[in-house]
Parts: structure tokens; sequence; C-alpha cells
């Protein structure tokens, strides 16, 4: 049977624009498949290569600039095939154009929520809020969230906020990952009063509610987990919350109840089910049924029990005198750091050799590199970066060390779920006592301790000792230009003598948010301050050490390390210095770098990421 002579023709137009999008003739590539796309749509079924030709569409619509078109295109794509992986990640890529406008389209949403649910959202929560905010329905609601407490509870009664409740994006984001964002916050503060005021106006009547609210309120309960409950308070907040409270534990004995674990979801709002006596027995009794609302939190206060049964297990590898290190350890006893969810993606097991040139292609190695090398971690908080490292590259011995119980018994817990619990030695000591430690490595990682200790150089030149000739530290420190704006915090903290207490850190968020102190104001760009222990962590912590690169390069002739890269930046600013420096493709000339500081003072927001090397035998 021969082909439609129409199709035949599409075949050859599709085959020209493929080859303009190959020698990057982009204008040309649209100019073909742009009546291409609008006539073949009406027969996509029969036309096979439809598909391929949409996606030839979208990249070229980016490349050519007209990146809002090849956003909804990309969408159009992922309609017809969801599971694609490269369509996922060419729309993610999209989302992280500064320029885009999202559109108000409720296909949009549902494909943007199907690729967002299988990412790892941290990158992707303010995108995301834009693409909400293009909803005229939720705009409106996020409105109503402005007028005066009453206003609010009757908007929320008389359901003008169920664009809010029932956005399944926003629910995505609640559940997974701090939003980033002072309008939402402050919108989702106004919310939370509204919902506890509702529910608390009549203690022998309490709401209807049906489920959609019931996830709602489920997922702004575990929001607030996430956020180790950093939202602000009000009186009458408070008065409410401690009537529920006793409430809830004159009915402990019967968890089962709906009414119970109705109120149990509203008081989650505000306090942690742990922080209700007899918490073990509540929530680990196998024979009561957890609402489906209700279950993910669960399992997060499940999980947390766990990690206080595993602190008891953690081995003390040295002990901790330093008066520093000893306020340190409390501080993370209280706020393990970081709490992260995502598991991170098992890869290709490549050599410790194979992995460090991909960071620095000119790094000259030993054969034992290319074996199982011996790594330290000095600092390892909750485990992030030896469960990350252990799942890419061949490993023989991992000591993983930290200060905090509650740090490593989170670190613990995680690598037992992913089956890494034998492979990584978990251990609590004090790195400013590890002077005639034993044993020497061949890779050395300290993200974040060095400039927490007294005496920096001191920690840094007993990891030196520890590390074999020939072998890599990965470092990473504050830069004093980046962080002005958390200097300033930190002087103002010292001031007025404020203590790392929960309540008054709230009141300096929430006055932070408030605008009462506008030289504060860049924090709000900062993740860290969306979270309660990330924000003690970032401007309350009792010792922080800030560096220039100048002086780093100094203590590194000190140290007899060499510098070998910087690593851990975006790479928009990694093509930024090439473009300024393209005689140093590697980016080995500390000096560049001062220099590109000078001009670009927010670049290591993040830290220094320094990869080093000490001298060969």
């Amino acid at each position: 049977m021969s082909r439609n002579p129409v199709f035949i023709a599409w075949d050859a137009a599709f085959a020209d624009a493929s080859l303009a999008i190959r020698q990057q003739r982009y204008a040309q590539a649209l100019a073909v498949l742009r009546p291409l796309i609008g006539d073949a749509a009406r027969k996509a079924k029969q036309w096979p290569p439809y598909r391929h030709a949409l996606a030839g569409y979208a990249l070229a619509l980016y490349r050519h600039g007209e990146v809002n078109e090849a956003l909804l295109q990309q969408s159009r794509l992922l309609l017809l095939t969801p599971n694609d992986a490269e369509a996922r990640g060419n729309l993610l890529l999209l989302l992280q154009t500064e320029a885009i406008e999202f559109p108000d389209s409720a296909e949009f949403r549902r494909v943007l929520h199907g690729v967002l649910s299988q990412t790892e959202l941290s990158d992707y929560a303010v995108p995301a809020c834009r693409a909400l905010l293009a909803d005229a329905a939720f705009r409106q609601a996020l409105r109503r969230l402005r007028g005066d407490d009453a206003e609010v509870v009757t908007a929320l009664r008389q359901g003008r906020l169920r664009p809010l409740l029932q956005a399944p994006l926003l629910q995505l984001l609640l559940r997974n990952t701090l939003i980033p964002q002072p309008d939402f916050e402050l919108a989702l503060r106004r919310l939370r009063k509204a919902l506890l005021m509702h529910y608390t106006a009549d203690p022998h009547r309490p709401p209807q509610t049906g489920k959609a609210d019931w996830d709602f309120i489920a997922a702004l309960a575990q929001y607030q987990w996430l956020t180790e409950y950093a939202f602000a308070e009000d009186p009458e907040e408070s008065q409410r919350l401690a009537a529920l409270a006793l409430q809830l534990q004159a009915g402990r004995d019967r968890p089962a109840e709906p009414a119970w674990q109705a109120a149990l979801t509203y008081f989650a709002l505000y306090r942690s089910g742990l922080e209700l006596t007899d918490s073990r027995s509540l929530f680990c009794q196998s024979a009561v049924s957890w609402k489906p609302h209700l279950q993910a939190l669960i399992r997060e206060w499940q999980a947390c029990l766990r990690e206080r049964t595993l602190a008891a297990t953690v081995e003390r590898l040295t002990d901790i005198a330093d008066p520093v290190s000893e306020q340190v350890r409390r501080q993370y006893e209280e706020h393990p750091f970081p709490r992260w969810r995502q598991d991170p993606q098992a890869r290709q097991v490549q050599s410790a050799g194979q992995w460090l040139r991909g960071l620095a292609p000119d790094l000259a190695l030993s054969a034992d590199f290319d074996g199982d090398v011996a790594v330290l971690t000095a600092g390892c908080g909750t485990g992030l970066e030896p469960i990350s490292l252990t799942r890419q590259i061949r490993i023989g011995r991992y000591l993983a060390l930290d200060l905090s119980r509650a740090s490593l018994s989170y670190a613990l817990r995680m690598a037992g779920e992913l089956g890494l619990r034998d492979r990584i030695d978990f251990k609590q000591a004090d790195l400013t006592r590890l002077d005639g430690y034993p044993e020497r490595f061949d890779l050395i990682t300290a993200s974040g301790v060095l400039h927490h200790l007294a005496e920096p150089l001191h920690g840094w030149r007993i990891l030196c000792n520890l590390l074999k000739p020939g072998g890599v530290m990965l470092v990473s420190l504050y830069s004093e230009a980046a962080r002005r704006p958390v200097a300033a915090a930190r002087q103002l903290i010292a001031a007025n003598g404020w203590q790392a207490e929960p309540d008054r850190m709230r009141q300096l968020r929430q006055a932070i948010l408030a605008g009462d102190y506008p030289e504060l104001a860049p924090l709000l760009q900062w993740r860290d301050f969306y979270n309660l222990g990330m924000f003690r962590d970032l401007v309350f912590h009792p010792c922080e050490h800030r560096y220039t690169l100048p002086q780093i390069a100094a203590q590194l002739r000190q140290l007899n390390l060499r510098f070998i890269a910087m690593r851990g930046l975006p790479p928009a600013l990694n093509a930024l210095y090439h473009a300024d420096y393209p005689h140093d493709p590697n980016g080995s000339d500390l000096a560049n770098w001062a220099s590109f500081e000078a001009r670009h003072p927010n670049a290591f927001r993040s830290m220094y990421g320094l990869l080093l090397q000490k001298p060969p035998p």
C-alpha cells in the first residue's frame, strides 16, 4: 500500500528542518517546522515522526530565543510523551530561564506538576511559584489573604480560598521543599491562622472538612515540619493552640478516633506531634490506622523517633573538650543540619580518579586513585555528602565524623534506608582532637566545618597531616564579600544580646519579612532563611569566620597545599569566569578568582568550594 503523499512531503520537510537544526540555522528550521507542526497536529497519531518534529520545533524555538513559545511546545510534547526523560529535562531547563512568562493554563500546570513530581524540587520552587501566580484564580485567592483576620476566615468559610487550597502544584511544594518566597510565607502564615481560628471557633462543633481540604491542611502541616516551625505566631494563636494541646493530651489514649486525628492535624500546623507526652507510644502503635492525609507526616515523626534510638549507638572517637566545639555541638543536637530528604541518585560508580578529573581535568593523581580509596569527611553533618560520594566512587574505607549525635543518627538512618550502613563508618569526634590519629586518607572533605572552629588554621593543619602525599582535599569556606548581609545580622544580634531561642529567632525572621531591618532584606534571597534550624546556622551560629581569597591563598602557602580548581559554582558563573579569563581554561589561578569576585561579590554566596592537593612525595 502506497503512503499518503502528504506524509511523504512532511517527511521531506522534517528532514530539511533537522539538517538546519544540526547546522544551527534555527530561523530556517522554524520557518519549515512552524506550518508543519500546525498542520500535522490533526494527524499526529497517523504521522510517526510528529513527536520528533515537535521536539525539534521546541528546541529550535529555545535556541532562537523564543523561550515562551518553546515552553508551550515543550509542554505539548510532554502531554504526548509524559515519560520522555529528555523532554522533562528540557522543560526543567526552560523553567530556570529568568525572563520566561508562564501561561495561565490548567493543562500546562498539570504537565508541570507531573514533571516536578519526579524531580528534586529545591531548584524549582521559585519558578513553580511563578507558574502558580500565572493562574488568575490563584492570584485572586492569594489577594484575599491580605484582609484582616475576620475577612480571611470569612473567605475561607465561604470557599473563596479554594483555588489556593486545591492547587496540586502548591501541595506538591508544601510536602517536599522549602519555598524561598517572602510573599508566599506571609500568605501561608495568614492562611494557617485562619484555619486554626475556623477550626477552634466552637470547640464543641468543629467544622465539617472535606477530603480535599484535609489534604491541603496536612500538606501545610508537613511544610511547617520542613521549616522546623519557622513561622511566627501571635498571642491569639498561642492561646488557641494551648487549648488544642490540652484536648490532645486528654484524649491521647484514643489516637484512632477521627476527632483526635483531626485535632492533631491542626495542632501540627504549629507544633510537632513529638512534643506530645508519650509520643513514641502514640505514633509507633501498629494498631492505629492513620487517616490518609496524615500518613506522610506520621512517617516523618516515626523516622525522628528511630533517630533518637540510633543516637545512643553512635561511637565516640574523641572527646569534645574545646568550648567552641561544645557550643557548636549543642546547636546541631537541637537542629541537625541539613535535614535532607531527596535520595541522592545512584550513578554509575567510577574510580575516585575519574571523578576528580571530571572536576579538574589537569589534576595529576597517583595510581591509588584508580582503586579503592580511603576517604575522610570532617563535619559530615546529616550524612548527605558521604552517602552521595559512596554512590559515585569506589571507596575502600570511609570515615565520617561530626560533633553532633543527632546529626549522626540522621545520617545512620538515611544510610540504613539506602543500604549503605556498612559502607560508611560514622563516628562522633572533634576535629581539633585528631592530632596523632594514625590513619591517612587519599581524599578528605571538609565542607563548611573549618570556619566554625575557634582556630580554623589549626584544624586545617590537622587535616593536612591526615592527608597522604599527593592526596586531594575538598574544602568549603565562607566568603567575606558574599556574606555581608549575614555579618550585618550577626552584629545586630550581638548588639541586642539575642540568644538562639526559637521564639526570638521567629520574631527576628518576622521583623525582616515585615521590612523592619532594610539592611537585612538581602537575607530573604537565601534559602536558609526559610527554615528555623538553617536560619540559626546562617545568623545565630556561635562561631563564624569569613575569608577573602587573598587570605586563603596565604593560608594555602602555610599549609603547603596547591589550589587546583573552584568547584560547586552554577554553570552560568563558570561560563562568566571562562569568558573573562580564557587563558585559564581550568580555573586554576586563585588570583583570577579574586579579581572575578571583586566584580561579582555574590558569586560565592554558597561558599568557596576549593579543590586542593598536597604535593606528592
